[in-house]
């Protein structure tokens, strides 16, 4: 059955914020649900980069939001936003499921090492050539390009949501462009 459309859905992020930081409980309501499907298919998408587990990433998108809804009065202190809504939600999506992972690990496990945890940029069985040339790249040189071509961030947006400088979110991703310009295997995919 479809889900009738609220007049809160047709609101900016920014507007939806301010209603759940000041809004009734019906208005606040409605505006957090609005949020939420608005950003469900995103923070489900940063999940997934980080497992391949759908339960996983589905018990992430439930901890995000929680969280979100916490900062909300009551009984949070209000939410104010300096940037995208999405820009806010992905640490706490990459932190909120790299947490369920370690959980996960320890419960399966009895125990973890720090080094045991699987590699989220590693490539699925069955990936192709290119999932694998990603793969081949550093964690941090992959997050950012991500970040940049896949969720289309700017480079500040990126210094901002990793919390480092302009000059390393740069550096990195010049890094991984070159590397992947000089791979053989980009002129079957590029023709470059």
């Amino acid at each position: 059955m479809a889900r009738e459309k609220s007049d809160s859905d047709s609101l900016s992020d920014e507007a939806l914020v301010e209603i759940c930081n000041t809004g009734d409980a019906t208005a606040a309501t409605a505006a957090f649900s609005s949020l939420y499907r608005r950003h469900r298919a995103y923070v489900l998408k940063i999940s997934l980069r980080f497992t391949r587990d759908r339960e996983l990433a589905a018990d992430a998108l439930q901890e995000v939001f929680t969280y979100l809804l916490r900062q909300f009065p009551p009984p949070g202190p209000g939410l104010r936003l300096t940037a995208r809504l999405s820009t806010y939600l992905y640490p706490i999506a990459k932190n909120s499921t790299l947490t369920l992972l370690r959980k996960d690990q320890r419960r399966e496990t009895g125990g973890f090492e720090p080094d045991e945890l699987p590699d989220p940029g590693a490539p699925p069985e069955g990936a192709d050539d290119l999932d694998r040339l990603l793969a081949s790249l550093p964690a941090e040189r992959r997050e950012i390009l991500s970040l940049r071509f896949v969720d289309d961030l700017s480079l500040e947006e990126i210094a901002g949501v990793l919390g480092i400088p302009l000059g390393t979110v740069k550096s990195r991703l010049h890094l991984a462009i070159k590397a992947l310009r000089e791979h053989p295997a980009v002129k079957k995919f590029f023709g470059a």
